[in-house]
């Protein structure tokens, strides 16, 4: 007589036991990290800007690191930032490390700027062949590059630089 009331608990322990494995699933699902792509800039992070995005690719490096790009133009500039991401953020930083090592020896020196105090330093460059100001820094497990053209660049890369930093915090 007892087993019909020993019954009723075993079925409810496995349905709350069902339950909980469900939730478990269901939060290790939605906790997969961010991927890649989703940490570029976009159009949207340039609020009250008429700003388009050119192109967006994905890719790997050789190394077979998760790389990706994108390319968004305004109406006074054209930003190109890539991110590979890295297994380590050790890894990120032992490249930036040879990045660094290659501009200072061209005479371009880093300087330690809040939030980017590991940087490549500001590097001349060309993007499309217009002039423009490229700077690598590392976010966590990525390295970051961008490049930017358009008037004041040397000093408005870090405003960009800050969005790519935050959006890649994500």
């Amino acid at each position: 007589m007892n087993l019909p009331e020993t019954r009723f608990p075993i079925r409810r322990q496995i349905s709350v036991l069902l339950l909980t494995l469900w939730a478990v699933v269901l939060v290790g699902c939605s906790s997969d990290p961010t991927p890649p792509i989703e940490l570029l800039l976009s159009p949207a992070d340039f609020p009250g800007q008429a700003v388009t995005e050119n192109s967006r690719e994905a890719g790997e490096t050789s190394s077979a690191e998760p790389a990706v790009q994108v390319e968004l133009s305004g109406a006074d500039f054209t930003v190109l930032e890539s991110l590979v991401l890295f297994e380590t953020a050790n890894l990120a930083q032992a490249l930036l490390s040879g990045i660094k090592q290659d501009q200072i020896s061209q005479g371009v020196t880093p300087q330690p700027i809040e939030g980017f105090e590991d940087n490549s330093g500001v590097i001349g460059d060309q993007l499309h062949g217009d002039d423009a100001s490229t700077l690598f820094f590392v976010q966590g497990r990525a390295l970051v590059r961008i490049t930017l053209t358009g008037s004041g660049r040397p000093e408005k890369v870090w405003d960009i630089a800050r969005l790519a930093r935050d959006k890649s915090r994500s």
